[in-house]
């Protein structure tokens, strides 16, 4: 189906971001002429790579996002919306809450049917990712996110299997002054959000509990949702040295509709139609997760420092799929581990020396039954296996930062065993992965630097699964994913605003791509597809100028198959991955407590399938936010709301890669809107 919307859209997106690029070139040069200015860098310390580094220092490509000052603008429905910004990264499946979020960096992760594979996911230090490389996002309290990392890498010398990119998400640890706070939002489609959150700080103690209910019917037929979360988080202070942190998350979604892929015709004639599949074997998903994980710091001398942490998830998985063999799954999941890092910092005159040793354990166990969907009854089972996975892992880091000079190295030895019970002999993998970065300061405020890096993916236990004989045990045809990675970049930093260009080239083998086959329409199968070679240029920039504030980022890269690959392969695009996508959002605060946030994205043409045959268009998307805050004598209270896709383009939320039969379309929403009311004491 065409795009709709102002057809110079795109053209206007390029020149924003040329003037911004020229904007971030003058502004560094002038900085450098200046000598009477007196500049405060506004440093950013990250977690995601371990050794606390400055976002400034480290030779890597890396974004990070403060929502602290902007929740109160967002609908808090997906995910989605607070990753619009970094580049590299790209999302779909947004409103198919029985899929979840599909998401992907540099590639890693494109090939999930549902849920995020090849990109590890950390919550406030506690691994989300289980060991087999799958993660989903349907249990984050996302009303508390606080900040947001993203490693835009491989990075399987820090984190290990399926470790293409790093997504560490902070939640909040106290409402900032206020004891309670209620929020309620309303949308189009049926969206109903409310949340309830208290806080306490007792000097050494400190909690936060967090309670969220969501409902929606949906944008197509049979896609609503239902959702209750609720999110506990404690610090408690022993003393100067010693600080423990304890988080619990509930998550109980009793029904999340699955509408079903469609093909070009069907949207051409009802874009909000639920395949009628789907609708007769009454596809959905319920979901019952509980996590519970600790985080223990102790700090001694000055220069040692000791981490560990454990942590224990159960995940109750129904759900039904729309064919008879099979298509019901019945999945009980446990997952835990443990790691601990022993850290080491020397400051010398002329040298700083940091160095980590880390070790980290964990397993999963899911016991998988299949049954007959009777057109949505429950027959017979059909399918029963126990699998499991486990993984132990040593890791060493070393830092070495002079004046100028930033030398970073680490390297990870990883061992995993994975089996099921209808399997003689379990496999197991020993693998080795190295990163070297250096980076060095042009001057006070510009640094280059090179990295390189690689990653280790194994198939997940539900790829392995799917086999495509039909019968039990695991597809034996189907191996892991490797893939290195080359970086270089340059980065500019001031008391205003940042600059950062990044070039990356990853090769890969055996990558993992999904497919279907005509004897189970609607599940997806895997296959090892090659070599492929992925090379781009990332730009992000921000500027803050009084009232105002810009923030934008872009991505022109290319994903294809090498060419030394078969003639079916040879020099084709990855499915699913778009060759250009771009971000753009300008903020404003008036003096009458009114903000305002007006963004927009463009999205690049895609193909849908291996053989380069059905190409999705390009789109473009506008988004206008506001809210009015008012202060009063026993609180504050705001107002907010949204107008989500202003030109009311049409494109798709979801592309279902090498579909059965065309169906490769999962219609997105038009124009809608929502608004809400948050009260805090």
């Amino acid at each position: 189906m065409p795009t709709k919307g102002f057809p110079r859209f795109k053209l206007i997106f390029k020149a924003l971001f040329l003037g911004l690029c020229m904007a971030g070139h003058f502004l560094t040069h002038a900085q450098q002429t200046s000598q009477t200015t007196t500049i405060t860098l506004a440093e950013v310390t990250l977690q995601a790579p371990q050794l606390e580094t400055s976002r400034f220092l480290l030779p890597a490509s890396v974004s990070v996002i403060n929502w602290v000052p902007l929740q109160g603008f967002q609908q808090q429905l997906s995910l989605q919306e607070y990753l619009r910004a970094v580049p590299g990264l790209f999302t779909l499946n947004a409103t198919n809450y029985a899929q979840d979020l599909r998401l992907s960096i540099r590639g890693f992760g494109s090939r999930a049917a549902f849920g995020i594979r090849g990109v590890k996911i950390i919550v406030d230090g506690i691994p989300e990712t289980t060991p087999d490389g799958q993660g989903q996002v349907d249990n984050l309290p996302l009303g508390l996110l606080s900040t947001v990392e993203v490693l835009r890498g491989p990075s399987a010398s820090l984190y290990g299997n399926a470790a293409g990119g790093v997504l560490y998400l902070n939640t909040l640890d106290d409402l900032q002054g206020e004891a309670l706070r209620v929020r309620t939002s309303l949308g189009a489609y049926g969206f109903q959000n409310h949340q309830l959150s208290a806080s306490f700080d007792k000097g050494k103690t400190i909690g936060l509990f967090h309670f969220s209910r969501t409902q929606t019917l949906g944008f197509r037929t049979f896609s609503g949702l239902e959702q209750s979360l609720f999110n506990a988080k404690i610090k408690q202070q022993f003393n100067a040295k010693s600080q423990l942190n304890i988080q619990v998350n509930y998550t109980h979604s009793p029904r999340a509709e699955d509408a079903g892929g469609l093909t070009l015709a069907e949207t051409e004639a009802d874009f909000r139609q639920a395949r009628q599949r789907n609708l007769e074997y009454d596809t959905f998903e319920k979901i019952n997760q509980f996590k519970i994980g600790a985080r223990w710091n102790y700090k001694w001398r000055a220069q040692w420092n000791f981490e560990t942490y454990g942590f224990y998830s159960i995940r109750d998985f129904y759900g039904k799929l729309p064919f008879e063999e099979g298509g019901i799954v019945d999945l009980f999941r446990n997952y835990y581990g443990l790691g601990a890092r022993l850290k080491f910092k020397e400051v010398g005159s002329q040298l700083t020396h940091r160095w980590q040793l880390g070790i980290d354990s964990q397993a999963q166990a899911d016991q998988r039954d299949r049954y007959l969907n009777l057109q949505g009854r429950q027959g017979e089972r059909v399918f029963s296996q126990f699998e499991q996975f486990g993984t132990a892992g040593l890791v060493l880091l070393d830092e070495l930062q002079w004046e100028k000079l930033l030398l970073r190295t680490g390297l990870r030895l990883d061992h995993q065993r994975l089996g099921a019970d209808t399997i003689a002999e379990d496999q197991r993998y020993t693998v080795l992965n190295p990163s070297i970065g250096l980076s060095y300061a042009l001057a006070p405020r510009q640094r280059i630097f090179v990295n390189f890096s690689t990653s280790f993916e194994t198939p997940t236990l539900s790829e392995l699964s799917a086999n495509p004989t039909g019968g039990t045990g695991f597809n034996s045809t189907l191996e892991p994913a490797k893939a290195i990675n080359y970086e270089w970049g340059w980065k500019s930093q001031h008391a205003k605003g940042s600059f950062e260009l990044t070039a990356f080239y990853i090769e890969s083998t055996n990558e993992i791509l999904p497919y279907e086959l005509e004897a189970f329409p609607g599940r997806s199968f895997y296959g090892n597809a090659g070599t492929t070679e992925r090379y781009g240029v990332e730009i992000a920039a921000a500027y803050q100028w009084h009232k105002w504030g810009l923030q934008a980022s872009l991505t022109q890269a290319r994903y294809q198959f090498a060419a030394q690959e078969s003639a079916t392969h040879a020099g084709k695009i990855l499915p699913g991955l778009p060759s250009s996508q771009g971000f753009i959002q300008l903020q404003y605060s008036s003096a009458q407590s009114w903000e305002w946030l007006f963004s927009g994205d463009h999205t690049g043409a895609f193909f849908a399938n291996t053989a380069n045959t059905i190409e999705i268009a390009s789109f473009q998307r506008l988004r206008l936010q506001g809210q009015k805050s008012l202060t009063l004598p026993w609180g504050e209270v705001a107002v907010f709301g949204g107008i989500n896709n202003l030109l009311n383009t049409t494109y798709y939320d979801n592309i279902r890669l090498n579909a059965f039969g065309g169906r490769y379309y999962e219609p997105a929403p038009g124009r809608n809107f929502y608004v809400g009311v948050s009260l805090g004491l």
